[in-house]
């Protein structure tokens, strides 16, 4: 593909204007792709979350919530087991794409390839804290909401880069403070205000979420 897009410069331009910049290079392919990975990952804590309001709201938890468990207890689980997922989903990427470019002699390294692939967990850690929120005031959106984040900051980014909106449209995405890793270094304010936000977002979920009532 690289070579492709070297030898096909109109390509890798229309490829700029929708912001995917650098794809003749190795380092910038791999970092587009790591880029789309925010997208399943972030969907997959959504998901994860939406599983737990489903649960609820089919009275499937009902035998649960009779034992001496708090609800505080049983949403920290569900987070972290969601958090752990997307570790897990994301490392696995980093090394399916390291093994890859080994295959091919393409030179990226195996560092280089984790930290691609990590640098998309701040925009999974956004997506975890709108489904918290939402699974503590509106359960019923919890997917929607979680995966707002990442499937809609996407297409954002998409329709901003590509239509000539305005640039602080544009901003409003995530993805547009997403460092293009492993071409270029991590952008460690944007990743610390995000898991701020993500972090606020989950503890104002959980408060609603232990008061509410159960969905029943």
């Amino acid at each position: 593909m690289t070579d492709f897009l070297t030898d096909n410069p109109r390509s890798a331009e229309l490829a700029a204007q929708a912001g995917f910049a650098g794809l003749g290079t190795v380092q910038g392919y791999t970092a587009t792709l790591f880029a789309l990975l925010a997208v399943p990952a972030g969907a997959f804590v959504a998901v994860r979350l939406a599983a737990l309001a489903a649960d609820e709201n089919n009275r499937r938890l009902t035998l649960l919530y009779a034992q001496p468990l708090a609800r505080t207890t049983l949403l920290t689980g569900e987070i972290a087991a969601a958090l752990g997922g997307v570790v897990v989903v994301t490392t696995v990427a980093g090394l399916a794409t390291w093994s890859g470019t080994e295959a091919v002699g393409a030179g990226l390294g195996l560092l280089a390839a984790l930290s691609g692939a990590w640098n998309v967990l701040p925009i999974a850690l956004l997506c975890l804290g709108a489904g918290v929120l939402a699974l503590g005031w509106a359960p019923r959106a919890v997917a929607a909401i979680g995966a707002l984040p990442a499937a809609g900051g996407f297409l954002l980014h998409v329709i901003a880069d590509s239509s000539g909106l305005p640039a602080w449209v544009g901003r409003l995405s995530p993805f547009a403070h997403l460092a293009a890793v492993p071409g270029t270094p991590v952008n460690w304010h944007a990743a610390f205000l995000m898991t701020a936000m993500a972090t606020l977002a989950a503890a104002a979920g959980g408060v609603g979420y232990r008061r509410r009532d159960l969905r029943v």
